[in-house]
């Protein structure tokens, strides 16, 4: 099985330049402990689009001084989206109410229509940002857990145990 998570950078950084995933910290921890859990059962990669770092992905090495092109960088993640929608098992979106507008809104209907059959959805963002979409043309073809995000937190630890649990009954099937 293929798992995804597509996030946004920390403002809280750390020592560690080895990877992104070690070097970003601060509300970027539930992520890493997200993706840990995931990789017990799939392969999991991290996308993470960074004000500072561009597009990124969690392991890779970090760049001390970059030079980015923000509206590049957020092509690309887009991109990167919308051509692996398609193969993954899980998908786990995991945005600011502004740039899940920004990116998620405007291709949602793609994004639905490109859903690997059967593909197990997470969502964590505001439900600012989830009116901005139909939900419902998601939720009637794929199961989709929602973390609602209220603070710092991207997905909560109920929301988290409850994807690793439909990851695992889906391996058991």
């Amino acid at each position: 099985m293929r798992a995804a998570i597509f996030t946004e950078g920390s403002s809280t950084t750390g020592e560690s330049t080895e990877s992104y995933s070690e070097f970003f910290e601060g509300s970027f921890l539930s992520v890493n402990t997200l993706a840990d859990d995931l990789s017990d059962y799939c392969d999991t990669e991290v996308h993470v689009l960074s004000e500072i770092y561009g597009y990124v992905e969690g392991g890779d090495v970090v760049e001390p001084e970059p030079t980015v092109d923000q509206t590049k960088s957020t092509e690309r993640f887009e991109d990167s989206l919308l051509s692996q929608v398609g193969e993954l098992d899980v998908v786990v979106l995991l945005f600011t109410t502004d740039v899940f507008k920004q990116i998620l809104t405007p291709n949602w209907e793609t994004i639905v229509e490109q859903a690997k059959p059967d593909s197990i959805w997470c969502i964590g963002t505001s439900r600012n940002a989830l009116n901005s979409v139909d939900l419902e043309s998601l939720e009637s073809q794929h199961p989709v857990l929602i973390y609602q995000r209220r603070g710092v937190a991207r997905v909560g630890t109920e929301t988290r145990e409850e994807l690793i649990d439909h990851v695992r009954a889906r391996l058991d099937d």
